[in-house]
């Protein structure tokens, strides 16, 4: 007799195959959904309408990381470079304004820190994030215009953070240095002591000069002349 398959053997096999397949998909979803939870939080409609906002970039590793103030956005320079950024706890977050789009400020939607109104290039403001959680902010006076920030701590994923330019900031770090040339100028013109001599100064003290010897000059002058008025008339015969 030839022997028969064994029909339920196979039933059994079939079953296990089909319930690893389930599991290793299923496992796959959960690791999906969740680093596409750490790369894109949610922020409900926060950023809904701003132009620059792309996605979150992922500063992670860095001590210290710097948002512009005034960058071109939202139809002028009414926005936060980048917009959103995920750093670890204990980072800090300096915020510097470009000098574009008058005066910005920084405000917590949640109340944790606010700066005061700037409108001067290379202003800053800092705060130290401690806690994990999403920091929402705003720019008070452009808050309609869609001047809105966010900072999410803890966590990983994001944008790459290299990529991220900031020119108004490289610009005014220029100009800075510009300035201090212009300094460094203004500091050669002086009596080596580091004290700038005023143009102003030095005329004043030539006229003063002028003016005391000149009464001098003019009497040693008389004093030439007086001999030849002194001699007698010649008489004529």
């Amino acid at each position: 007799m030839s022997a028969q398959p064994n029909r339920s053997t196979d039933r059994r096999a079939f079953l296990r195959r089909t319930a690893t397949g389930i599991g290793a998909a299923a496992t796959i979803g959960l690791a999906s959904d969740t680093v596409a939870a750490q790369s894109d939080p949610d922020y409900g409609d926060w950023f809904e309408g701003v132009s620059n906002f792309e996605g979150t970039y992922d500063y992670t590793g860095q001590s210290e990381v710097t948002v512009a103030v005034g960058s071109e956005a939202n139809g002028g320079y009414f926005g936060f470079g980048p917009a959103a950024i995920r750093v670890d706890p204990g980072t800090t977050v300096i915020w510097e304004w470009t000098g574009e789009g008058n005066s910005h400020n920084v405000v917590a939607e949640d109340g944790s820190f606010e700066s005061e109104l700037y409108s001067a290039p290379g202003e800053t403001f800092e705060h130290t994030f401690e806690s994990e959680g999403m920091y929402k902010y705003y720019c008070v006076p452009h808050r309609s215009l869609g001047m809105l920030g966010a900072v999410v701590v803890g966590g990983s994923g994001g944008l790459d953070s290299s990529q991220v330019e900031q020119p108004l900031l490289e610009a005014s770090g220029e100009g800075g240095e510009s300035d201090a040339e212009s300094d460094g100028d203004s500091e050669s013109d002086s009596d080596g002591s580091g004290t700038p001599i005023s143009f102003e100064i030095g005329t004043f003290i030539t006229i003063l000069a002028l003016g005391i010897l000149s009464p001098i000059f003019f009497g040693i002058f008389l004093l030439l002349q007086e001999p030849e008025s002194a001699e007698p008339p010649t008489r004529t015969e």
